[in-house]
């Protein structure tokens, strides 16, 4: 199980899916990735293309996550009685938003209200108490990318309920208003982040632009590498100096 996985700090490697159409998720099923995060926050999908998707990540044992466009107690509760694994979080900056965070993705008094009628469960088949337990697997992730959030990086991942943080590299490269990923204050931030859910025992998750980086990220403590998109994958493939390489044009 995925959660597992996460828990026990096992390197895994995901990719973020930009195209808001079933049959990707179907073909990413046959391939090595441990997890696809659906893009809710920059790409085009819509309610019914997060469930399709949703659906064939299910049919094809791909685990899913679902990044959504905010903290809300309704965008989460959408995306997870959709039977998505678990989400991201963008923009996490305290430990007391954190917290909501976590109590909005689960069950209990003040938190994700209750419903099992869903894909999350099996539309009415799973009975109450299985139910209540086989949501305790809903996965967490806190996105860590603005300075702030660094600065409480320890405050995030003290909480019961988030199960990994992200640095989201490219908000803060934005942020320190230095607009590269490699810059000494964007990889410091990695480090501060790494350490903070190190003295937890909780994982790390961070964004590589090709699987050239990864290896570089999990020697530094990232356990959860989230590695371009498809996107990127089909740019590189058939970019211009691959084709031009194929051809044998000068």
């Amino acid at each position: 199980m995925l959660k597992d996985r996460i828990r026990a700090r096992e390197p895994l490697v995901g990719t973020f899916l930009k195209t808001p159409h079933y049959g990707v998720v179907e073909a990413l099923g046959g391939t090595g990735l441990d997890f696809v995060i659906l893009d809710g926050e920059h790409a085009g999908f819509g309610l019914a293309q997060m469930d399709a998707c949703v659906l064939a990540a299910r049919a094809v044992g791909l685990p899913c996550l679902a990044r959504i466009t905010s903290g809300t107690p309704a965008d989460i509760l959408r995306v997870l009685d959709l039977g998505a694994d678990g989400i991201f979080v963008p923009h996490v900056m305290t430990g007391e938003q954190a917290a909501a965070i976590a109590k909005a993705a689960h069950y209990g008094a003040g938190g994700r209200g209750y419903a099992a009628s869903n894909r999350a469960g099996n539309f009415g088949r799973v009975p109450m108490k299985q139910h209540l337990q086989n949501a305790k697997n809903v996965i967490v992730v806190a996105q860590i990318e603005d300075p702030e959030g660094v600065d409480n990086a320890s405050a995030i991942a003290a909480v019961d309920g988030i199960d990994a943080c992200f640095v989201g590299v490219a908000d803060l490269a934005v942020a320190y208003e230095v607009y590269d990923l490699k810059a000494d204050k964007v990889q410091a931030a990695i480090d501060t982040v790494v350490s903070a859910c190190a003295d937890k025992a909780m994982s790390v998750s961070s964004f590589a632009p090709d699987m050239t980086g990864v290896k570089a990220l999990t020697d530094r403590g990232v356990t959860m590498v989230a590695v371009g998109s498809e996107h990127k994958a089909m740019q590189d493939w058939f970019s211009k100096a691959a084709v031009d390489a194929a051809m044998g044009r000068a």
